[in-house]
């Protein structure tokens, strides 16, 4: 019996066994069919495109309102947290164009949402998609706008710097609500670039910006505790194949101004002033031909180079190391990150004058590779300069690739050549390493070689990061068309980070600690300088941010080692909704690059800034800016920076606009003890514009500048300028109207 017992539990444990290992199987394939089907959502194709009216009863979607998503989380203070409110977006398409409807509720009293410029409603509720077309987890198209529907658009590569200066035509609009907003965004095909096929497998993200809790939200979540983002995307399929668009523009300008400017000029050998006036006006032409979606040739006739705009003012007196402005010109936004390399080894601000140009930009699966042949006429004297640059790279597995670029300059008889490799892997979860290597050959009379090699190795998660970096430059590395504003240098830089998270209950969000360090020696291991820096911030609820940084310093000026030391605290608030503000102020002591007398090679230094927008009902915005930096010896003032400027605006609509800017610059300097210049301006631009879309716009604006000048006939009768203490004279005045339309 004992035996029959025992055959009898045995056969029902492996019974058992069967139905557990069974259950466990099917319940194991449930899991991952559903985690497969949670990751690859299907884009609905649509028959008309879907309107706002369609969604302006949240609890009450239409009928073939397109895919939802609706588990929406914080990306930031909280990450994973659930948002304070809640979003549902609705994606679609049709042939034409991909659609993404939002549907947001917000509390009226603190919502921001205005008539602004495009690309220029930052601080503002917005809500934003983002598209993988290539599914490489590495590089997106990210789309904004705001409750108005004023839209901002970029180009994301994974461990780059989002690139706001790309542009592409697509439409949006917005529409106020009971509950909140409602926005729609229509992506045209021909404005995206991907893979032909039977069926299109895109990564997708979607976002939304709170700022009344400072609250970022995503779909899906979009962890911070993970260095890259794109890899972090949903899986989103359109099972049809998208028809071809067309793919031939044509994008003309018409540029004429009137100039009336100050120059110098000699006579029977004698130097004197005059005033010249001319009348410019110039013709050009961008045209584009997209094949098989994924690969653009833009060619540029006399290319739209006159720039309307004036850059945003920055601190540039006695730097030791060049200051970067950023791109602006049309021609170069587009596909700008197919040529951007870890150390930018181009610029494209150094083609100052090009008479025509054609590029070539394009992606096959892992591959992409990128071209540029272009001439620039902007020193006669020396001959037209001839550019040619290439680009490869192919994609190594998720958030890796390696590329390659080669660049060539020839002018005259000068030729500055340069080719470089670099790469970008993840070897462990959580760390990025990117590495670059290059040579440059500059042949004018006599031939140098250099190299430039530069090594990076990221750690991130949501409470600590570190990154590490160290970039050995040669002495005579040269690379004409690239931004390297410091050679001879072998460089590491440490950098690390701690983040303290608070309760959903406190006021502040996060706490922050920064260290870094970094030492630089030139080639020869002689010591250059070494900088120490410790920053605080804490980040508070309605936007407000607090910091306090101290640095210390040594460095090398004329032979001799010096050792500075300061502190700069700053407060960022937007307590209320309508205004933005910054104040900084700091004291330290600083180095006299420009100095004449050895015995003051450094100061007490102080620098102020103050910076205010102030958003006015839906239309009117001002913004100003003030800053004050001056460096004192115990004698006196060695120099004394003042920069202002001011901007008031008046939108329309989403398209027309006017604005007025002044820029203001006085700099004071003790000759004894510096070599920089006297000198004061004021700066006055008056705009009329209207903005359709990127390439289709109007321009009618006049720009007047003043010197601290006075005029006055010497001894010949000749009229002579010298300084005074007012801004006497108008040195330059110019009235110019600019059209494009983008067919």
């Amino acid at each position: 019996m004992s035996n029959a017992l025992t055959k009898i539990t045995v056969r029902r444990v492996r019974q058992l066994c069967r139905d557990v290992a069974g259950k466990s199987f099917f319940t194991l394939m449930l899991a991952l069919l559903s985690m497969h089907a949670e990751a690859q959502l299907n884009i609905p194709k649509v028959e008309s495109p879907p309107t706002l009216k369609d969604y302006d009863k949240p609890g009450n979607p239409p009928v073939g309102a397109g895919l939802a998503i609706k588990d929406f989380v914080q990306r930031t203070p909280g990450d994973g947290s659930a948002p304070s409110y809640t979003t549902n977006t609705y994606l679609s398409y049709d042939h034409e164009n991909l659609y993404a409807v939002f549907v947001a509720h917000a509390n009226h009293q603190h919502l921001i949402a205005r008539h602004s410029r495009r690309e220029n409603n930052g601080g503002e509720d917005f809500v934003m998609l983002q598209i993988d077309t290539f599914k490489d987890a590495q590089r997106a198209f990210v789309f904004y706008a705001n409750p108005l529907g004023v839209q901002a658009d970029s180009s994301f590569i994974e461990g780059k710097e989002e690139d706001f200066d790309f542009d592409t035509q697509w439409r949006s609009e917005g529409e106020l609500t009971d509950f909140g907003y409602i926005v729609k965004m229509a992506i045209p095909f021909k404005s995206l670039r991907f893979a032909n096929g039977d069926k299109q497998e895109w990564g997708l993200s979607v976002a939304r910006y709170i700022p009344e809790f400072t609250e970022f939200v995503t779909w899906p979540h979009i962890s911070k505790q993970k260095p890259s983002v794109v890899d972090q995307f949903g899986t989103v399929l359109m099972n049809d194949r998208i028809p071809s668009q067309r793919n031939l523009q044509f994008n003309p300008y018409l540029f004429s101004g009137k100039d009336k400017f100050l120059t110098t000029a000699r006579k029977q050998g004698k130097h004197y002033a005059s005033f010249v006036e001319q009348q410019k006006t110039q013709v050009g032409l961008d045209a584009k031909y997209v094949w098989n979606n994924a690969v653009t040739i833009d060619l540029t006739l006399n290319p739209d180079f006159s720039e309307v705009e004036s850059d945003e003012p920055q601190v540039l007196v006695d730097k030791r190391f060049e200051t970067l402005f950023p791109e602006k010109r049309p021609f170069f936004l587009e596909n700008a990150g197919f040529f951007k390399t870890p150390l930018p080894l181009f610029f494209s601000r150094r083609i100052v004058e090009p008479d025509a140009g054609v590029r070539l930009t394009g992606r096959q699966e892992q591959f992409a590779v990128g071209g540029l042949v272009m001439n620039d006429a902007s020193d006669l004297k020396a001959g037209k300069a001839h550019i040619s640059l290439f680009r490869g790279q192919v994609d190594l597995g998720n958030s890796g690739n390696l590329g390659v670029l080669l660049s060539n300059r020839q002018q005259g008889g000068q030729t500055n050549s340069v080719a470089g490799m670099d790469a970008r892997i993840t070897p462990l979860p959580n760390w990025i390493v990117t590495g670059q290597f290059a040579r440059s050959q500059a042949d004018n009379k006599t031939v140098n070689n250099d190299h430039l090699a530069y090594l990076e190795a990221i750690y991130g998660s949501r409470a600590f990061t570190y990154t590490g970096k160290y970039t050995n430059i040669g002495q005579h590395f040269d690379v004409s068309l690239g931004f390297i504003p410091r050679i001879n240098i072998k460089q590491n830089e440490q950098q690390a980070n701690y983040t303290w998270f608070a309760a959903p209950t406190d006021w502040f969000l996060t706490q922050e600690l920064k260290a870094t360090l970094i030492h630089t020696d030139n080639q020869r291991d002689e010591f250059q300088d070494k900088k120490i820096n410790l920053l605080y911030t804490i980040k508070a609820k309605q936007a407000n941010t607090f910091t306090l940084e101290g640095t210390q310093q040594s460095e090398n000026l004329a032979d001799k080692k010096i050792h500075t030391s300061g502190w700069l605290a700053g407060w960022n608030s937007r307590t209320l909704p309508e205004l933005n503000s910054t104040i900084k102020f700091g004291q330290r002591q600083a180095l006299n690059y420009q100095f004449v007398d050895r015995d003051v090679l450094s100061g007490d230094a102080r620098n102020a800034q103050i910076k205010l927008k102030w958003l006015i009902g839906r239309h009117w915005s001002l913004d100003s800016s003030y800053f004050w930096n001056d460096l004192r010896h115990a004698q006196g003032t060695i120099y004394r920076d003042r920069l202002a400027r001011f901007n008031v605006s008046y939108q329309f609509d989403n398209y027309w606009g006017a604005s007025l800017i002044m820029d203001y610059h006085k700099l004071s300097a003790n000759q004894a003890w510096s070599r920089l210049k006297n000198e004061q301006s004021l700066n006055t631009n008056l705009q009329l514009r209207y903005v359709l879309s990127p390439g289709s716009s109007v321009y009618v604006g006049y720009v007047d500048r003043q010197e601290n000048l006075s005029l006055f006939h010497d001894e010949n009768g000749l009229l002579q300028s010298a300084s005074s203490q007012h801004l006497d004279v108008h040195t330059g005045k110019r009235v110019f109207v600019k059209l494009s339309y983008l067919f």
